[in-house]
Order: C-alpha cells, then sequence, then structure tokens
C-alpha cells in the first residue's frame, strides 16, 4: 500500500505536545459538559500543509457516521471502483433431460443492491436473470431442495453493543450475506378492534408473528410503545407493548429476521413462474464445507462506484456495513462482519501511522452506529489526505454530500464543502474538505462528543468554524 509523503515536520510535533489552539470553540459552547476535537490544514499547492486550527486532535472521540467515509477509502483502496458482487448458483449435478438431480445451491456474495433504490424492477431484476439462465439451460425440475450456502458469512452480523433499539429498524439493520430490499421487511399495524384486543399486525407471506401487544384506551394516546424484535435466522418477529385505539396505523420498514431465506423463497416463485418445479423444500446450511459444484447461472451487480453516494451522501448505514461485510470476504477471506472492520480499522491505522500518528482509531461496525467506534480528528484528517492523491479520488469526493443536499440539507450555511456528517445520541460530526475544487483546499475535522443540548447547537458550531477556517486562508 502507497502512502502520501510527510506532511511536514510540525504535524507531529504540534500533535505530540497537547498545546493546541481553540479559536474555533464557540463561546456559546464552552462549559456544556461537551468534549471537542477538531483539526483543519490547509493544503498549498506543493502538497506542504499548515494546520491552521486544531483542539484535541490525538484524543479518541465517537466519530458517528464520519467513519463512513474511512469504509468506504478503504473498500476503494482495496477493491477499486469497479468492484462487483457476485451471486451464484450451482450444484454438484448436472441438468440430465431437464432435470437437475439433488439440490440447487445459492452461494450468496454479500450484493446489497438487490432492491427498488438499485434496480428499476426492484429484486426481480436479479431473480429473473438467474431464472432466466437457468431456463436457458434446459432446466424444469430440481429433484432435492433450494439451499442457501449462509456459512459463507459465518458468526455474528453485528456488533455486540448494538442497541436492541436499533437492530429491528432499517437504520440499524444487520448485514447479510443474501438480502432483498436493504433486509428489511414492510410491516403494517393498526390497532386491534376493542381495547384489550391484541393490535392488528401484516407481515409478508412466510413470516410467523408472535403477537404480545395490547390495544389500550384513548388516555395512553401518544404515549403508547411498540417493540419490534425479529427472532435472529428464523422467520419469526415477536411484537410487544401497548397500541392505544384512538391512533392511526403506521408502517414501518422492520428488519428482516431471516433475509436469506426470503430471497430463496422469492427464488423458488420465480422458479415456479419460468415452469421450474423443485421437488423439496428451501433451506439453509450455516456449518461445514461449503458446497462445490458446477455454476449453472450467476448474478452480476452494478459497479461499487455506483452506491458510494448512498453511503456518503445519504449515510446509509446498512450498505456502509455491508461494505465491511464485503471486505471480510474480500480481503480476509472468512466472510466474517469483524474481520471486515479489522480490514477497516488496518487501513486506518497505517495511513495514520505513516505520520507518526499512534492509538489512532478502534472500531466495532463500518457506518458509525456503535458508540463505541473512536477515531482522532488527526487521523480522520490524514486519510482525507491520502484519498487526495489517490487514483479514484474524484469518486469518493464526488460521493459526499454538498451544502443544502444529503444529510447537509438540514446544516446551517456552509462554504462550499465536500463532507461527510455524523450524528448519534450526544455526537455530532463533521469532516471533509473545504474548497473540493481548488488546488489548495482546507481539509478538516470536528467532533462534538457528549453534547448534552440540541443537535442544531452543535451544527452551528461547527459551520461558524468551518465559515471562520475558510475566511482564514481568504485574507
Amino acid at each position: 500500500m502507497t502512502r502520501c509523503s510527510a506532511i511536514v515536520a510540525v504535524w507531529v510535533s504540534i500533535l505530540g505536545t497537547g498545546v493546541l489552539t481553540a479559536q474555533s470553540v464557540n463561546s456559546d459552547g464552552v462549559g456544556d459538559g461537551a468534549i471537542r476535537g477538531f483539526l483543519a490544514v490547509h493544503l498549498s499547492a506543493d502538497g506542504d500543509a499548515e494546520i491552521l486550527d486544531a483542539l484535541n486532535a490525538d484524543r479518541l472521540f465517537v466519530p458517528a457516521s464520519v467513519l463512513k467515509l474511512m469504509t468506504v477509502a478503504a473498500t476503494l483502496e482495496h477493491l477499486g471502483p469497479e468492484y462487483r458482487w457476485h451471486t451464484r448458483l450451482q450444484s454438484e449435478q448436472r441438468i440430465v433431460d431437464g432435470v437437475l438431480g439433488g439440490n440447487l445451491i445459492i452461494l450468496p456474495g454479500g450484493d446489497p443492491t438487490w432492491s427498488s433504490t438499485i434496480y428499476g424492477a426492484g429484486a426481480d431484476e436479479p431473480l429473473r436473470g438467474l431464472v432466466e439462465q437457468l431456463a436457458a439451460a434446459g432446466l424444469t425440475r430440481i429433484s432435492g431442495d433450494l439451499v442457501v450456502a449462509a456459512g459463507r458469512f459465518p458468526g455474528r452480523v453485528h456488533p455486540n453493543d448494538r442497541s436492541l433499539g436499533d437492530l429491528p429498524y432499517r437504520f440499524g439493520t444487520p448485514p447479510a450475506g443474501l438480502a432483498l430490499d436493504d433486509a428489511t421487511m414492510t410491516v403494517r399495524v393498526a390497532p386491534g378492534e376493542e381495547v384489550g384486543y391484541p393490535a392488528e399486525v401484516r407481515v409478508p407471506d412466510g413470516v410467523a408473528v408472535i403477537n404480545q401487544t395490547t390495544t389500550t384506551d384513548r388516555t395512553r394516546h401518544g404515549r403508547g410503545t411498540l417493540d419490534f424484535l425479529p427472532v435472529w435466522g428464523t422467520e419469526t418477529l415477536l411484537l410487544r407493548g401497548e397500541y392505544p385505539i384512538s391512533e392511526a396505523p403506521f408502517v414501518v420498514a422492520a428488519s428482516d429476521p431471516s433475509p436469506d431465506l426470503r430471497v430463496a423463497q422469492r427464488l423458488r416463485e420465480a422458479l415456479a413462474d419460468a415452469g421450474v418445479r423443485i421437488d423439496g423444500t428451501v433451506r439453509r446450511v450455516v456449518s461445514g464445507q461449503l458446497p462445490g459444484g458446477e455454476v449453472l447461472a450467476e448474478f452480476r451487480s452494478d459497479t461499487l462506484e455506483l452506491l458510494l453516494p448512498r453511503v456518503l451522501a445519504r449515510s446509509h448505514n446498512w450498505y456502509a456495513d455491508m461494505l465491511a461485510l464485503t471486505l471480510g470476504l474480500e480481503v480476509s477471506g472468512s466472510g466474517r462482519f469483524g474481520d471486515g472492520v479489522a480490514v477497516v480499522s488496518d487501513f486506518v491505522s497505517e495511513v495514520a501511522a505513516a505520520e507518526g500518528l499512534e492509538r489512532a482509531v478502534f472500531l466495532r461496525d463500518g457506518s458509525g452506529l456503535s458508540a463505541a467506534n473512536l477515531v482522532t480528528p488527526a487521523a480522520v484528517v490524514q486519510v482525507l489526505r491520502y484519498i487526495l492523491i489517490q487514483a479514484w479520488r474524484d469518486i469518493l469526493v464526488d460521493a459526499l454530500a454538498r451544502p443544502g443536499t444529503g444529510t447537509l440539507g438540514a446544516w446551517p450555511r456552509l462554504p462550499p464543502i465536500a463532507a461527510k456528517t455524523g450524528t448519534l445520541r450526544h455526537t455530532v460530526a463533521l469532516a471533509g474538505i473545504i474548497d473540493p475544487a481548488s488546488q489548495t483546499p482546507i481539509l478538516f475535522c470536528y467532533f462534538v462528543n457528549h453534547h448534552p443540548g440540541q443537535v442544531p447547537a452543535a451544527r452551528r458550531e461547527i459551520a461558524e468554524a468551518v465559515r471562520r477556517w475558510r475566511a482564514t486562508t481568504l485574507q
């Protein structure tokens, strides 16, 4: 891995002393209990850098979704922007007179693109592509089962510390080796016909519901709570809590408890529509040696590059964690989510260490949703500096949010920037490039942790610093 040249000697010497300025802290924020860290560096045309402002730049902070910037950079570094995911159908036996003896095996590739956000026809497009290849091979019957080789992505697929309040919903859905619609399913809920009745719940076909809800009276209006708890690895969703009878029905995108089986069932239906009969059942294999055999069909996704605006400008957690899962398969070779996160961590550590920055990162996921993730502002700025000398720099920078767009849409007035936002409970962050079209841009990272106030106050503080840094270089 080629690393960039040293910034300037002052970089390490200043960060090492801990004697840093605090020019950018808004006086309204002083004494509010928050912990701040930031670094702003002005690049010169000859590649040198001047530190404009810094505070706690070598201290570890919770990065929130700023982490996605590093996950994407690590993925581009290892896989390149033209990387495509592969999902294969294979069998240990050949098709004879239209009959496949034994099982048809789905070999997942961790493809996150099987949804209407990527393909106009949604998940039907990749499914149709696979079925058409089987039909072209003359297949009319499968004598065995339709089997998902789930063992290609073994182990836990989310951090141990990810909140149970996050996991059941779209923003916290765990990654999956095989999934439709971002590994979520549509759940419709309404109050029961009378007080004391369970809430009415509608889920996709094949999903079992354990309904432990109760319809309550109007005095609970606005105070009722429902919990959605997927029973992972099964096709079961547990609902509990109360639903006031006076409240309207609603629809939620809940995490699919068994996304790979959902894909397999949809594939079976698509095969039936094409006149291909499966004598056996749909099942998954989670252990043992992965099956070999002849590849009968393969679907190749669109390129990684097309996914990046959704990860960076829109800050889609599931896509970012799917990149980590992919790194676990393609780089680590294990298919384990945690090993993919380690690839991202190693990338950041190596980039930071090239400039003498130590103890720069500790990661638990690829999206930044875990509050246990930690990184220093200096490491983030160094990753930004590394990005700018790569062949894929424009692909990543173009995928970042601009003022008034993506996750920057709700931010205060900002100068021209390309940046990644980060927001968690008690964390607000921003990192990116000021004047990204300039030959002498400013690279910056600003973290506010343990912030007890409102998010807009922290955003105003950071935006004010960004404006000040730019004004300094224009003088």
